[in-house]
């Protein structure tokens, strides 16, 4: 299963804050894609692995396991060697996507998708500004690691910083995302 585009596949608060942001910039003539909400850990741990050695894999499946997350571990590993581009920092898990509580959108001119910030740079401040507006937060305006497509609820990087791994197995269970 890939990551899914469906809005009601996030929490309700955060459904209706991204169609509002989609309503606003509609408005003022800008086309938006949201194209990732919930994301399964299994493409979490995907997009992790593709630029890392093993050695720093395996380091983050130790830290798992030493930190009470062993069940985290356990889909990093299992997904096995992945290649590409690095374009996440979070682990599975550790993404706001694993919780619906965050999207990933891209501004359409003239129907394709405006990758690039600097070609696109009207567009992607005034989604910037609606997703601000809203109360969430925007990852254009992070200083380390920049996701100009990335907006998400809460202000904190790390899901795992807000709460015990006994806790997040039940979010993870209850969204879908683990089985057991």
């Amino acid at each position: 299963m890939g990551s899914s585009r469906k809005l009601e596949d996030l929490t309700d608060e955060v459904a209706a804050n991204a169609k509002r942001v989609v309503e606003v910039l509609d408005g003022v003539g800008i086309d938006l894609l949201i194209y990732c909400t919930l994301r399964p850990l299994e493409e979490q741990a995907r997009l992790y692995r593709q630029s890392r050695p093993w050695s720093k894999i395996k380091s983050k499946i130790l830290d798992f396991q030493n930190r009470g997350y062993g069940y985290l571990g356990d889909v990093l590993e299992q997904v096995g060697p992945c290649s590409g581009p690095h374009v996440t920092n979070a682990a599975p898990g550790e993404s706001w996507h694993n919780y619906a509580e965050a999207w990933d959108a891209v501004p359409l001119i003239g129907g394709k998708p405006a990758w690039s910030y600097f070609d696109a740079r009207p567009e992607w401040d005034a989604y910037g500004e609606c997703v601000r507006q809203v109360g969430m937060v925007w990852a254009g305006d992070w200083t380390n690691f920049r996701e100009y497509p990335h907006a998400q609820k809460r202000p904190g990087g790390n899901p795992l910083r807000e709460s015990d791994p006994d806790t997040i197995h039940e979010i993870l269970v209850g969204n879908g995302l683990l089985t057991t």
